[in-house]
């Protein structure tokens, strides 16, 4: 029997092969925006840290400077946590070239979630300054 045209039905819709392309493309698709929500949300948290870091090493400092103390050569380590944010604050005390002068690092890291005043290894600020001994000073 010969093959005839006239007998052949129109297609109508898509193909089960058409349908399953279009649905892996949207599932490609799909993993993309949900990847770049993924990062979006580590990068504020991160952000988030970062600034709440350098808010405890201002604290720190201002501290240093209200209690008009000479600071120490040692290391200080303290918690210094906001908004439920573990953070640990590390104050060095080292000499300079002037014997009227101490520089002071502080340094903050993201804290253990178990014991407050161990840091974990991410720093995230750091500040340093100058601080004068305005108490043996004649000025």
């Amino acid at each position: 029997m010969p093959f005839n045209n006239k007998n052949r039905v129109k297609q109508q819709g898509f193909s089960l092969i058409e349908v399953l392309i279009g649905l892996a493309i949207l599932a490609i698709a799909l993993m993309a925006g949900v990847k770049a929500l993924t990062q979006s949300v580590q990068t504020q948290t991160t952000l988030q840290q970062q600034y709440l870091a350098m808010l405890s090493a201002n604290d720190a400092l201002n501290k240093l400077y209200l209690q008009k103390v000479w600071p120490e050569f040692d290391v200080y380590k303290t918690n210094c946590s906001q908004l439920n944010v573990p953070l640990v604050c590390i104050r060095s005390t080292f000499a300079t070239p002037n014997p009227l002068f101490r520089r002071v690092v502080i340094e903050v890291y993201l804290g253990s979630p178990t014991d407050a005043t161990m840091p974990q290894e991410q720093r995230l600020a750091k500040l340093t300054t100058i601080v004068f001994n305005y108490l043996t000073s004649n000025l």
